[in-house]
């Protein structure tokens, strides 16, 4: 049948498209973009039609009304570029069982989806689907810790407040993120940056083990002596294997602890950057610490802020690392003895904005620091009154332990080598493999209207390619990017390393013939292999 967006019309039955050897269901409350296979015209609307609204409704009879929702009913998610997109429906499983029940469901009907953990995501299709079912992990946040307190179950709907919130209540916690409404699935399926790296790794190093509903519907345990090749792939390789169900992490005991921030005017940018240098570079051993910056522009009043957020895993106000920067007079201040969780709530951005992240890994350097941080000013004089403009580069260093930790149990597939603190966010293209004294940049960009999308879009690339030359001319850059803070035009997986993506690519096509998980597959959206 060659492909006719008309038939319907011929047809005469309102909400049906047939594209190709397809029909699909659309504009209609059962709008999930089904498809099934026609092999001629004749009998069409009381065959194959009434097949699929039968079997679309499934997804509501599976796990009865008060888990089912047409289009985006009672959601709000972070960004405004998913927001204004309508799934067809979205289902909340409660349980493996459940997701695997959908998933079955979706893959026997074709239907186009997204997996939703906490929803942080920047781009439609990503926990969002477009037309398509959005499986939603909200309900799905139970928390077990094991007899010997060393070990926590973790259900994947969890967003890092209610993760830290339920685990305090048994003086624990885990390796988590520093905001509150980040969801524990992508956040762990990509690394993870946490307060607790500098003494345990990442938060994927920290996985011991996976409950994954394999792309063929099918729930297996992962860990390094059941499924190393996937235990491998899971650890950095996002969500092309699977949906994960529950995450057992390293639990870790802590009570309250010393944290909050400090801003300072941006007349003492050169005293604070040296001071975060040298918490950089001087203070690798204390692992205690944990530490990360941000160049923020303040429209309102027309200039810039930088602010340092602090951790220290005990509850010792003026911990030693702090003391110098803390002496620099201040704009604000709100350092305390807190629960983590609290302090996550302080890094919430809210919903209802457009978002954009960029990133790239560099050596340590005022020098650098200053430099990129100049090329955003300059950038920024041409659209200073779009509406809604929050821009901000956030610095943030990884510690020896926490790329050291990365080749415990059989390594990962984020490729990290150790040899000093890493630090930054941008993707050179040399073979500076080595994450030695280094760090993660991140430019993050905030914005209201879609109108102003393509000019903000272009001056994040323009600042990432200034950057990127500032930082080769330098010799301080690496290839290696952090996956949670790359864009859409970025490739972090080629800064794995040839060989860990080729033994990702590979795992991907055993575990998922189909190709449900890839970029023409049902479900589409983040990074895919292929």
């Amino acid at each position: 049948m060659a492909p006719n967006t008309d038939m319907g019309l011929l047809l005469g039955i309102n909400g049906i498209k047939v594209l190709g050897d397809y029909v699909y269901y659309v504009n209609t409350p059962l709008a999930l973009y089904c498809r099934v296979r026609v092999r001629k015209l004749s009998g069409l609307a009381e065959g194959p039609l009434e097949v699929i609204s039968q079997q679309c409704t499934r997804l509501a009879t599976v796990l009865g009304h008060g888990s089912f929702f047409i289009g985006n009913s009672n959601l709000i998610v972070w960004d405004a570029k998913q927001q204004e997109r309508q799934s067809a429906c979205r289902v909340q499983p409660a349980t493996a069982e459940d997701v695997s029940k959908v998933l079955q469901i979706i893959l026997d009907e074709g239907c186009r989806f997204a997996v939703k953990g906490g929803g942080h995501a920047q781009f439609p299709d990503d926990s969002i689907s477009v037309g398509g079912v959005t499986i939603d992990l909200q309900k799905m946040r139970s928390i077990e810790v094991s007899a010997d307190r060393s070990l926590a179950k973790l259900g994947s709907g969890h967003i890092l407040y209610s993760l830290y919130s339920g685990l305090e209540k048994h003086n624990l916690t885990t390796l988590g993120g520093r905001v509150a409404d980040v969801g524990l699935g992508g956040y762990a399926l990509g690394g993870g940056l946490s307060s607790l790296s500098p003494a345990y790794g990442l938060a994927m190093d920290n996985v011991f083990e996976y409950e994954l509903v394999l792309p063929n519907a099918t729930i297996v345990n992962v860990n390094q002596d059941s499924h190393p090749d996937l235990y491998f792939a899971l650890r950095g390789g996002m969500s092309n294997f699977g949906i994960v169900t529950h995450f057992t992490m390293r639990a870790v005991p802590q009570g309250q602890v010393y944290g909050g921030s400090r801003t300072f005017p941006s007349q003492l940018r050169e005293e604070v950057l040296q001071q975060a240098f040298e918490l950089t570079t001087q203070w690798k051993n204390d692992t205690a610490m944990a530490f990360y910056s941000h160049f923020t522009y303040r429209q309102n009043e027309d200039d810039f802020d930088i602010t340092v957020h602090q951790e220290y895993a005990r509850p010792t106000m003026d911990p030693p690392p702090f003391r110098q920067l803390n002496r620099l007079p201040s704009t604000s201040d709100n350092l305390r003895i807190d629960w983590t969780s609290s302090f996550s709530r302080e890094s919430i951005f809210p919903s209802g904005y457009r978002n954009l992240f960029a990133t790239a890994t560099y050596q340590p350097s005022v020098d650098i620091d200053r430099k990129v941080q100049d090329i955003l000013i300059e950038e920024l004089q041409s659209c200073k009154a779009v509406p809604g403009l929050l821009p901000s580069i956030v610095t943030q260093p990884i510690y020896e332990e926490a790329i050291r930790a990365n080749s415990d149990r059989g390594g990962s597939a984020a490729g990290l080598e150790a040899e000093g603190p890493l630090t930054g966010k941008l993707h050179l293209g040399f073979n500076a493999k080595k994450l030695a004294k280094n760090s993660i940049l991140l430019l993050t960009m905030r914005w209201n209207n879609e109108k102003d999308d393509a000019t903000i879009s272009a001056l994040a690339d323009r600042w990432l390619q200034r950057s990127l030359a500032i930082i080769q001319e330098a010799g301080k850059g690496n290839p290696w990017l952090y996956i949670n803070y790359a864009s859409k035009s970025q490739d972090p997986f080629a800064g794995y390393g040839e060989k860990n993506r080729q033994r990702l690519i590979a795992i991907q096509k055993e575990v998922d013939p189909r190709g449900t998980f890839t970029s023409k597959g049902l479900c589409r959206g983040n990074f895919k292999l292929r």
